[in-house]
């Protein structure tokens, strides 16, 4: 049986793998969060994965807080630069794949009006993007196997997202505000949990190291 470690268990898309779980046979998944696994803890994160003999890193953990990341930026850049360096370095020591989880703001807000390429340059322009971007570049340069997994407007019944808040607000307001010029392709996390299966469970990805892209089909404003 092979020993899958989740972090951010208690985030949309961890949660929503944990969801699956029974339709995962032949996997060990060990679900953690700040409370069982400090990731930001380079030696901890070490310990963990040798003394449970991990074989996939799925790193689903991240400050997503765009707007805060710019108040909160050390922090931004510990965990989502500074803790996947430490979980690439230790998945690469014991010869584990890492499945990373990363987003559509590495690209920046340029005005791209057809679908990016995954070998395509970002310029990221805030604090969140750029820290997503070198978490990106701390794999490459580390040496282990790994999947990049960007995904876009991330939604489940899990946690805090723009859906939920929509639906909260139009609930509860007479009139909601919102903004037009802003377009991407929302991915429900239910979908992005059983692509990240596929992946470390089919045999043409044994061996494959690389950058891809996830959404769900259809494009729309945040209006």
């Amino acid at each position: 049986m092979k020993t899958v470690l989740v972090t951010g268990a208690n985030g949309q898309l961890g949660n929503s793998i944990h969801a699956r779980i029974s339709q995962y046979p032949g996997y060990n998944f060990l679900f953690t969060d700040i409370d069982t696994l400090d990731i930001c803890d380079k030696e901890a994160v070490r310990k963990y994965v040798l003394e449970n003999d991990v074989q996939y890193v799925m790193n689903c953990a991240a400050y997503t807080a765009v707007d805060k990341a710019e108040e909160h930026e050390d922090l931004c850049m510990r965990i989502n630069r500074d803790a996947v360096r430490n979980l690439g370095e230790a998945a690469h020591a014991v010869g584990a794949k890492v499945i990373h989880v990363s987003t559509d703001y590495v690209f920046g807000q340029e005005p791209y009006i057809t679908p990016c390429n995954p070998d395509q340059k970002g310029t990221p322009t805030g604090i969140y993007g750029a820290t997503k971007k070198y978490g990106e570049e701390n794999i490459l340069t580390i040496g282990c196997e790994y999947i990049i997994l960007r995904t876009a407007w991330l939604y489940s019944e899990f946690g805090k997202n723009f859906c939920k808040t929509m639906l909260n607000l139009t609930a509860t307001k007479p009139a909601v505000k919102v903004v037009f010029d802003q377009c991407g392709t929302p991915t429900y996390a239910y979908d992005l949990a059983a692509a990240i299966y596929d992946i470390i469970s089919n045999r043409k990805y044994e061996g494959n190291t690389g950058i891809y892209h996830y959404s769900n089909e259809g494009v729309t404003s945040w209006y």
